[in-house]
C-alpha cells in the first residue's frame, strides 16, 4: 500500500479506495481544464480580482462535490446489500440517519440564530433543515438503490 496522508481518510476496502482515488484524479483534471481557460479569459478580457478569489474558493468545493457525486452514483457504498430484506432494513436505517441529521442540523441552526419569533425566522430555520434532510435522504437512497442493483446483478452472474 502506498504511504500517504489520504489513507487516513479513505475506506479500508481496496476497491472503494481505488475508485475514490480515481474520482479525485478526475476531479483534479476537470478542475485544471476549467480553470485554465477561465484564468486566461480573466487575464485577457475581464481582469477581475473578485473572479480570482471566487475561483480559488470554489475549487475545493468542486473537487469534493464531484468526488461525492461520483461515489454516490457509482453505487459502491453498500457492498453488503444484495438481498431484499437487507435492502429494506438499510432503507429504514437511512431514514433514521436522515432524521437524526435533520435534528442535529436544526439544533445547530437554533443555537446559531436563536429561537425564532416570526414566521419568516421559522422558515429561515425550517427551510435549510428540510432541504438538508431531503438531499441527505435522496443521495442515500440513490446510493443504496444503485449498490443493491449492482450487487444483485453480480450475484446473478
Amino acid at each position: 500500500m502506498v504511504q500517504s496522508f489520504l489513507n487516513y481518510f479513505l475506506p479500508k476496502d481496496e476497491y472503494k479506495r481505488s475508485q475514490i482515488v480515481y474520482f479525485m484524479a478526475e476531479a483534479a483534471f476537470l478542475t485544471v481544464l476549467l480553470l485554465l481557460p477561465l484564468t486566461l479569459m480573466n487575464n485577457i478580457w475581464w481582469n477581475s480580482q473578485s473572479f480570482n478569489e471566487i475561483s480559488i474558493l470554489l475549487t475545493p468545493v468542486f473537487v469534493m462535490a464531484y468526488t461525492y457525486f461520483r461515489y454516490v452514483f457509482k453505487g459502491i457504498e453498500h457492498t453488503d446489500i444484495s438481498e431484499e430484506k437487507t435492502y429494506r432494513a438499510q432503507r429504514r436505517l437511512n431514514r433514521k440517519r436522515a432524521l437524526f441529521f435533520a435534528a442535529i442540523f436544526m439544533i445547530v441552526l437554533l443555537i446559531n440564530n436563536g429561537i425564532p419569533s416570526t414566521g419568516m425566522e421559522i422558515l429561515d430555520i425550517a427551510g435549510p433543515v428540510f432541504l438538508g434532510f431531503l438531499f441527505y435522504l435522496l443521495f442515500d437512497y440513490i446510493s443504496l438503490k444503485r449498490s443493491y442493483n449492482k450487487n444483485k446483478d453480480l450475484l446473478d452472474d
